[in-house]
């Protein structure tokens, strides 16, 4: 416990000093003109959340309207007004919620949704007809798509903790399996993993050119604070050779769980 607690801490103080204001991106000047009483208005709350947590699962809706006229749509605490027609909801909490449409400021429909976890609602609307349910996508069997963590890697990214693409974490697995002994292996993916972040599976690939159970409980640890799918991790509790090692890395997940 006390070796988790240390992970945590060393995690907690990498993110800490990498996103910081400034620290990345290209600063873009305020064109508004201020004053005092502007300055006085602004928000001064800055308990900065640079990650959502997820605990009430992850949704989205994408709602098209094919009508001439400026709408506005709000889904929970959301709310977006578009001439364009289209309305793409991201970060939706997996509860039931209400969704509102207005044309102007008349409100003309509301309705009430439970977007289920993981899903993707395509919707379209009719000023004289409703809403239509055209399609429920399962996020997980998107390829190649950002959603969830995988979308806030967009801004992630810019702090410099790159996710490594198909072909450079083949390059990186073609060494890796060339090191000649598990601590060589080990030793490999250190080198690596303080500027690269990784997914379940690319983890779970390692750990089977491992040879000796203790090591892929070793590597299964140090890497859980690099994944970018932590709701996956608990797939690899299949990697193991061994029951015993397998309940070890449950209590790991349970722990860091609980922290």
């Amino acid at each position: 416990m006390q070796k988790i607690s240390l992970l945590l801490l060393l995690f907690a103080s990498i993110v800490s000093n990498a996103q910081e204001i400034g620290s990345a991106g290209r600063w873009l000047k305020n064109e508004n003109r201020r004053d005092v009483a502007i300055d006085r208005g602004l928000n001064t709350n800055y308990n900065y959340r640079w990650e959502m947590t997820y605990d009430a699962g992850y949704a989205e809706v994408f709602i098209r309207i094919p009508e001439m006229g400026r709408f506005t749509i709000s889904l929970g605490d959301q709310e977006i007004s578009s001439s364009t027609g289209m309305f793409r909801f991201f970060d939706v909490y997996a509860k039931t919620q209400q969704l509102n449409i207005w044309y102007g400021r008349n409100l003309i429909y509301c309705v009430t949704i439970t977007p289920r976890d993981n899903t993707r609602l395509v919707l379209d609307f009719f000023s004289q007809r409703g809403l239509f349910l055209l399609e429920e996508i399962n996020l997980n069997n998107v390829r190649e798509v950002y959603y969830g963590r995988r979308w806030n890697d967009v801004w992630n990214n810019a702090y410099g903790r790159r996710t490594m693409d198909y072909n450079n974490f083949g390059s990186f697995f073609k060494m890796f399996k060339n090191q000649s002994f598990d601590d060589d292996k080990l030793k490999f993916f250190r080198m690596q993993k303080n500027t690269t972040s990784f997914t379940t599976k690319q983890i779970a690939d390692m750990m089977k050119c491992l040879s000796f159970d203790d090591n892929r409980l070793i590597l299964a640890k140090e890497a859980f604070y690099n994944v970018i799918d932590r709701e996956n991790y608990y797939k690899l509790h299949e990697s193991f050779s061994f029951r015993s090692t397998a309940n070890k890395f449950a209590d790991f997940l349970e722990d860091a769980d609980d922290d």
